[in-house]
C-alpha cells in the first residue's frame, strides 16, 4: 500500500464526510429521536451527530496544536467527561444547524489536511482516544469513527 499523503488523507476526508452527511440527511426527523445505546452515554441519533460536530471541530484544533509544536492534550484527559459536556452544550442545536455545521466544519479540516506537508503526518502528540500517536493515525481516526457511529445508527435504526 502506498505512502499517505496529505492530499491522499484529505480526499478521503472529503468523500467519508460526504457519504455520512448524505446519510444523515436522509433520515426522518423521528430517526433522530431514535436511541442508539443503552450503557454509557445514552445519545440518541441527534446527540450523536452533535458529538460529529463537535469532534469536527476540537480535532481540527488538536492536529493544528501538534503541528505547531504542542503536546496535544493532557494524560488526564477525560473523554467521556468531555464528550458528555459537549454534547450538552450542542443538543440544542436543530439538526439542520448541526447538518451545516458539519458540512461547514468538515470542509476546513479537509483544507487543513491539504495544506500539510508530509513531514507534518508523523509529528506525534496525546490524542484524547489514541494517546500518543502521529497526525496521520489522528486523521485516519476522523474518518474510521464516524464510519463506526453510522454503522451504530444503521443497526439501530435495523438496516
Amino acid at each position: 500500500m502506498a505512502a499517505q499523503t496529505p492530499e491522499s488523507i484529505a480526499r478521503r476526508l472529503e468523500k467519508e464526510g460526504a457519504k455520512n452527511l448524505e446519510f444523515f440527511e436522509s433520515l426522518s426527523p423521528a430517526d433522530w429521536q431514535k436511541p442508539l445505546y443503552s450503557d454509557g452515554a445514552q445519545w440518541t441519533v441527534h446527540e450523536l451527530f452533535t458529538h460529529f460536530v463537535e469532534s469536527e471541530s476540537s480535532i481540527a484544533k488538536l492536529i493544528s496544536a501538534i503541528v505547531g509544536g504542542a503536546a496535544g492534550v493532557g494524560a488526564d484527559f477525560d473523554i467521556d467527561r468531555w464528550n458528555a459536556s459537549k454534547v450538552a452544550e450542542l443538543k440544542h442545536m436543530s439538526r439542520e444547524e448541526l447538518l451545516a455545521d458539519f458540512k461547514q466544519l468538515r470542509a476546513k479540516n479537509v483544507e487543513i489536511v491539504a495544506g500539510l506537508v508530509e513531514g507534518d503526518l508523523e509529528k506525534q502528540g496525546r490524542h484524547p482516544f489514541l494517546g500518543v500517536t502521529s497526525i496521520a493515525e489522528m486523521l485516519k481516526l476522523m474518518y474510521l469513527h464516524l464510519q463506526l457511529h453510522t454503522r451504530d445508527v444503521k443497526r439501530a435504526l435495523g438496516g
